[in-house]
């Protein structure tokens, strides 16, 4: 590990600490972007496939996978998503132990969904999360239909 980088990453926590929910999340959004570009978007990719853009059937193979488990509480419209461990490269690589980092992942989750459902709004809420101590990383994912006007079915 690189002290220098783990002396910069430390002013970085301190740094999100401070923006207000609204940035922290706007910056997180982007860095989610990213690192989904970097391959995680293509295995989501394939598993949307598989499940041929079915929501629900993509939950379902994605809860097939391997450390991650899903439940669907009601069809089409609200999931769990769990992660058994933290994937991280900053948390794994002991850069960052915050758990204002989960709202990366948070935002990784909405892009996702966003990309593959664009016709749908989605509500993602972290029940608990590794970083803040817990087994597991535990996602509430409430789905919703809109209409042309952009209004909530």
């Amino acid at each position: 590990m690189d002290h220098e980088i783990c002396w910069w990453f430390t002013g970085f926590e301190k740094g999100l600490a401070t923006l207000q929910e609204e940035e922290r999340s706007s910056l997180l959004h982007s860095c989610a972007e990213n690192c989904l570009q970097m391959g995680m978007m293509d295995f989501y990719r394939g598993v949307y496939e598989r499940a041929n853009g079915e929501i629900d059937g993509f939950f379902q193979f994605l809860g097939q996978m391997g450390g991650l488990e899903t439940q669907i509480v009601h069809p089409g419209e609200e999931y769990w998503l769990v992660f058994h461990q933290c994937t991280c490269a900053m948390h794994t690589q002991g850069y960052i132990n915050s758990s204002l980092l989960c709202e990366c992942s948070r935002q990784s989750v909405l892009c996702i969904l966003g990309e593959f459902w664009p016709g749908r709004s989605f509500d993602v809420t972290p029940e608990s999360t590794i970083l803040e101590g817990a087994q597991s990383c535990r996602f509430h994912i409430s789905a919703r239909k809109e209409a042309e006007d952009g209004s909530e079915i």
